[in-house]
């Protein structure tokens, strides 16, 4: 029972008995004075009659004297008056054979007045006639009483209400500081942080409020040191202090696992800027006239080269390298030129002009299984062949993209894949320590005419030139709802968006509609880390308005890029996947283990649950699990299957 309520009974029960017995001590002073008021009645009466029954007093003779007797009767309220003489003989008797009529018999007989009777002498002269007996009816002091108790009660009653709805409402308005104290402590086990700034004026929930609201602002603090560290050390381990850029180490990194051929990744392309005569810049201009030229050729390599998941890297002191997923060199050519042909701007703006100081800009395409080593040293020939081009000068090497390229009309093999029901989800469980399974990520294949088994990074590349990746992501969502109605899975389904989906409210609604109709809640929803980031307006809100119907949201790619990670406190994901890069490094480089458990010390504090990606040994398993990861998923621990 609520400490309201409580006190409501409480405060009930003395107001009750305070007003019960203010009820009975009325109750019982009004008839006490009832009481006293038929005897003085009655004994008024006989004497007054008796002293005029003695002037006309004749025994021989007594209808005088019923005649006065009656004339007093008839008048009042009395039981009986009784005339009797010396000899005990009844003169007269004159009774009322009425009943109490409108008073409830329960009330008489708790009541029970006694009729008093009062008696007087009848003389004549010095002669005495006779005696007389006058006894008054108890009805008029029964509807007395009645009137009083049913006024007293409607008050009572009335004063009663009135009094518990003011407690009731003093009660809320003193335990209203209780209420948003419950809100705090409900908002802590949920790892929020909600301080309340007006502080109640009861001191005792004053000093409460005061207590909790230091512990909420300490809490925060961690965290928020927490999300610092994770932010210095990411940015110490894989930022150039000058560009902004990614270093070497997380170029690395990141294109290793985007060449893993085991990855749900597709080819793209990337574009080499290299400086020549930096050193000539530096030794007449200074290093900081350097710095700032490498700033802006940066900004000018990001404006040209654009991409939602492009990476942007300095490999060394006169190279800039972005890594372009999902594009193709050959498209990119222009871009390239027209960065080239803007460096002399960018020298004119610092006034710092010199001829042997120029840029040369290499494209080329890279592919699944490629290795870094290789496309590093085709770049090395491509920015040859742009430097014997002359200065500001951009160059691509052409290689024929296979993947892309097997068909003349992918929008006719997409189309008939769809209608033929060849795309097929496939699955790959994250399971922890013990083997219990976290969820299984759905993957999309298609399967060739022939039978043969395409993973995402075979088709995908088309599906975004023609803008059909809303068209596949719908297809993924029908597909694991089909299959959630028809088997009930246990296990959680996790599903990736695209940003194709938070483009279309339409499609948010459609999708957040169609999930109330699930017969389970074992699904969630993944977002990539840049949307959740760079589409705030559009992704927060579908995410918040999963979570409102029991649908698990994730982040994938976490820590893969720059961003500040307080927003989790705000989004509140139920998990994350680690950005499958850190696990190429995560056993023997020495900062990408701090950075991690940096990490998950921030998503444990607010309940965030950390899974590892892309892990293929033991090794990486055990590296992982003593940072603090909980779960892990790759090929480790197996190769995707059908959903089945």
């Amino acid at each position: 029972m609520s400490l309201t309520k409580q006190m409501i009974l409480f405060i009930s029960a003395m107001l009750m008995i305070l007003l019960l017995g203010t009820f009975g001590l009325n109750l019982s002073n009004t008839k006490t004075f009832l009481q006293n008021q038929l005897q003085t009645h009655a004994q008024d009466t006989a004497t007054s009659l008796g002293l005029s029954l003695s002037s006309v007093a004749d025994p021989e003779d007594p209808s005088s004297m019923e005649t006065m007797i009656n004339a007093v009767f008839d008048r009042g309220y009395y039981s009986y008056i009784e005339l009797i003489d010396v000899e005990d003989q009844r003169l007269y008797f004159r009774q009322n054979p009425q009943s109490i009529e409108g008073i409830p018999q329960w009330f008489i007989r708790l009541i029970s007045f006694k009729a008093p009777t009062a008696e007087a002498l009848v003389q004549t002269g010095w002669n005495p006639i006779g005696t007389l007996s006058v006894q008054s009816h108890p009805g008029y002091a029964y509807i007395e009483l009645w009137k009083a108790a049913n006024n007293l009660f409607i008050w009572f009653t009335v004063a009663a209400l009135i009094a518990m709805t003011l407690a009731y409402i003093a009660i809320q308005a003193m335990l209203k500081p209780l209420k948003s104290m419950e809100k705090q402590a409900e908002a802590i086990v949920k790892k929020e942080y909600l301080l309340q700034d007006k502080l109640p004026s009861t001191i005792e929930f004053k000093q409460v409020v005061i207590a909790i609201n230091a512990m909420v602002s300490k809490m925060k603090e961690v965290f928020e040191r927490d999300a610092n560290i994770a932010q210095k050390l990411q940015k110490m381990a894989y930022q150039d202090s000058v560009t902004g850029m990614s270093n070497r180490v997380h170029f690395e990194m990141n294109i290793d696992a985007l060449l893993d051929p085991q990855q749900e990744t597709c080819s793209g392309a990337l574009c080499l800027v290299r400086i020549e005569g930096l050193k000539a810049l530096n030794d007449q201009y200074g290093y900081l006239i350097g710095d700032k030229m490498m700033k802006l050729l940066s900004t000018s390599l990001k404006e040209n080269c654009t991409s939602s998941k492009a990476l942007y890297a300095r490999l060394n002191g006169t190279e800039l390298i972005a890594v372009l997923p999902d594009e193709s060199a050959e498209a990119l050519l222009v871009n390239a030129e027209q960065l080239a042909q803007h460096y002399p701007a960018i020298l004119q703006e610092l006034n710092a002009q010199i001829p042997e100081v120029f840029i040369s800009v290499a494209l080329m395409n890279y592919h699944l299984g490629d290795r870094r080593a290789a496309l590093l040293a085709q770049l090395d020939f491509a920015v040859q062949q742009a430097v014997l081009k002359g200065q500001n000068q951009a160059y691509c090497l052409a290689k024929e993209n296979n993947q892309t390229s097997a068909s003349d009309n992918w929008e006719h093999l997409l189309t008939q894949a769809i209608e033929n029901h060849r795309f097929m989800l496939f699955q790959q469980p994250s399971f922890d320590a013990d083997g219990n399974i976290h969820d299984r990520e759905l993957l999309i294949r298609l399967k060739d005419e022939d039978g043969t088994m395409r993973s995402a990074g075979y088709f995908m590349p088309a599906v975004e030139k023609l803008n059909k990746v809303f068209e596949i992501d719908s297809l993924v969502i029908q597909m694991a709802l089909a299959y959630i109605n028809t088997q009930a899975p246990k296990e959680t389904l996790a599903i990736n968006l695209s940003q194709a989906v938070l483009n279309s409210k339409l499609a948010m609604n459609t999708i957040v509609s169609a999930l109330r109709t699930i017969k389970t809640q074992a699904l969630a929803f993944e977002l990539s880390e840049t949307l959740v980031t760079s589409e705030k307006d559009s992704a927060w809100p579908f995410m918040q308005a999963l979570k409102a119907q029991n649908i698990e949201i994730g982040i994938d790619h976490f820590g893969g890029r720059f961003a500040d990670m307080r927003y989790l406190q705000d989004l509140r994901p139920d998990y994350i996947k680690l950005d499958a890069a850190l696990s190429k490094a995560i056993e023997k480089d020495e900062q990408t283990q701090s950075y991690v458990s940096s990490l998950c010390e921030m998503a444990k504090s607010l309940d965030i649950q950390v899974i590892a990606m892309a892990v293929e040994n033991d090794a990486q398993v055990a590296a992982f699990k003593s940072l603090g990861v909980n779960y892990f998923q790759g090929y480790h621990f197996g190769a995707p299957t059908a959903l089945s």
